[in-house]
């Protein structure tokens, strides 16, 4: 069959699972090409009949969460969650399967989340939890993790934006609340912190982060135009000097905080995918909730610096460090940007102002500023982020 053969069946065959008109899941189909579409694969078929022979159940759908445009998370798109299952059953509620099948993965870290999920139930914080007690289990060498299925979608807007500031009060009250959580031994002091969607390949405290920017850049450098030269050194010279946190604060962190990472009522908020979590410096998590919240109104990052106090007072080197641990993730992003741009033939340009993508370094002192007035009581609403 050709090329075109095969792409058509695939669309016919996607539009069948999800109930959509040939053009949607076209489309959809088109789009599932964006990063770490591919970095977990595995055979469906197989762990559908692995679930139903270990649980006793029968399964009347599985697919992944974003595949259906019913399910799909509010700003999502087909292929971002290629790995997250939901898991429909002819008997009880849905549940979540995330299969960890990359290169990189280990069956024995998927035990350690599932020990992460207990101990957060067991200090009553509002997550995921494991869908049975042996909610791990192995399906060609790759870890399947259980959860229960969560209603209510993203705290966000149909694009994936958030429109309430109660809603960032109540994300950032949630961290604080997760960054006092007593020490322990066992799964809860792995190191955790970085971001964990490339497959795992860096996984661990947040300097990992800088690692896969470095190995972002590095994997198209050959393949840089000379137009594109100033960009490259510009993002390597970043990532080099850039602070990766240590030796401030740590505790029991969340990899990928924002509101993405929630799920349920506002009010009734929990927190989800903690494949990246374990104990790290805790000013990471606090300093991507804030840039991500400075997308939106002012008075956002006001309501997450008021929501955070409420439970934790930040050092005076966290707050003097604060405008560089605020460039970590999206200097992440933008490396990982800029390797996506040359892959399709791109030639990526600094902007105006010296950044790329979402790595603005100049505005992170501007948002640093607006943070520690808020830790005043003296909102700063000047600046427009």
């Amino acid at each position: 069959m050709t090329k075109s053969g095969s792409f058509k069946r695939a669309v016919r065959d996607h539009a069948r699972r999800t109930g959509q008109r040939y053009t949607q899941a076209r489309a959809d189909l088109e789009d599932i090409s964006r990063p770490f579409a591919d970095t977990r694969p595995f055979d469906p078929d197989a762990v559908r009949v692995h679930l139903e022979s270990r649980y006793g159940i029968r399964i009347t759908s599985m697919l992944p969460i974003d595949d259906d445009p019913r399910t799909r998370p509010r700003g999502s798109w087909p292929g971002h969650y290629p790995s997250t299952l939901l898991v429909e059953r002819e008997q009880g509620a849905p549940w979540i399967a995330r299969v960890f099948s990359s290169p990189a993965d280990r069956v024995s870290r998927v035990q350690e989340d599932a020990e992460i999920l207990r101990f957060l139930a067991d200090h009553g914080f509002p997550a995921e939890r494991p869908a049975v007690d042996d909610a791990v289990s192995v399906v060609d060498d790759s870890g399947v993790l259980l959860t229960e299925f969560i209603a209510g979608g993203r705290p966000t807007d149909a694009h994936g934006r958030v429109t309430s500031p109660e809603v960032l009060h109540e994300l950032a009250s949630l961290l604080g609340r997760l960054h006092t959580l007593p020490s322990m031994s066992g799964a809860a002091a792995r190191d955790g912190g970085s971001e964990e969607h490339d497959g795992g390949f860096h996984i661990g405290r947040p300097r990992q982060d800088l690692v896969a920017a470095m190995r972002f850049l590095v994997s198209v450098e050959d393949r840089v135009a000379p137009a594109g030269r100033a960009t490259f050194e510009r993002l390597r010279d970043d990532v080099e000097s850039a602070d990766d946190a240590e030796g401030l604060p740590e505790a029991l962190t969340h990899g990928n905080f924002h509101a993405w990472a929630a799920v349920g009522a506002p009010g009734e908020l929990a927190i989800v995918g903690w494949a990246g979590s374990g104990r790290g410096p805790r000013l990471p998590a606090l300093a991507w909730l804030l840039r991500t919240a400075s997308e939106g109104r002012p008075e956002f990052v006001d309501a997450v610096m008021r929501g955070y106090r409420e439970h934790v007072s930040l050092t005076g080197e966290e707050i003097a460090r604060l405008p560089a641990v605020l460039n970590l993730r999206p200097l992440w992003l933008a490396c990982l940007e800029y390797r996506e741009a040359v892959r399709a033939g791109q030639t990526p340009l600094l902007d105006d102002d010296g950044g790329y993508g979402f790595h603005h370094p100049e505005r992170s002192e501007h948002l640093a500023q607006q943070a520690v007035a808020a830790l005043s009581g003296s909102p700063h609403r000047s600046t427009e982020l």
